[in-house]
């Protein structure tokens, strides 16, 4: 089905949600999925900003919190285990900050920079999030 490549450099809650959601849906679906987790998106996924659920977030994100609606953290987790879906760090924004995996949650494949991600989606659909 092809091979989708999600830009995500959004930390407002209900975007990582969405691009979550859109990833394992996709790859259970039998599509290759690449996500490069960049700028704001990358930080929603320091293991501080997720244990103090720290997120930007609106009404709905909010309410998301408050309901103990499953997180992307999760969704993610999910869909590698049963799809064909890669996560990756950006690797400018981990040295400009001076960052290691080690302060992330357990979902990134790599780091990996802007020119290595680009050759590995050239053929993709690619979603700017």
């Amino acid at each position: 089905m092809g091979k989708l490549a999600i830009v995500l450099a959004s930390g407002e809650l209900e975007k990582v949600q969405a691009a979550s959601i859109i990833a394992s849906v996709a790859s259970t679906l039998g599509t290759e999925v690449l996500i490069f987790a960049t700028m704001d998106g990358l930080m929603a996924f320091k293991k501080d900003v997720v244990e103090k659920k720290a997120w930007k977030m609106g009404e709905l994100g909010k309410g998301m919190v408050e309901k103990g609606a499953p997180l992307f953290i999760d969704t993610l987790k999910q869909a590698k285990e049963v799809g064909n879906l890669k996560i990756y760090a950006c690797g400018m924004i981990m040295d400009m900050l001076g960052l290691s995996l080690d302060e992330f949650v357990d979902v990134f494949d790599d780091v990996v920079g802007v020119s290595e991600f680009l050759g590995m989606v050239e053929d993709a659909k690619v979603l700017f999030i």
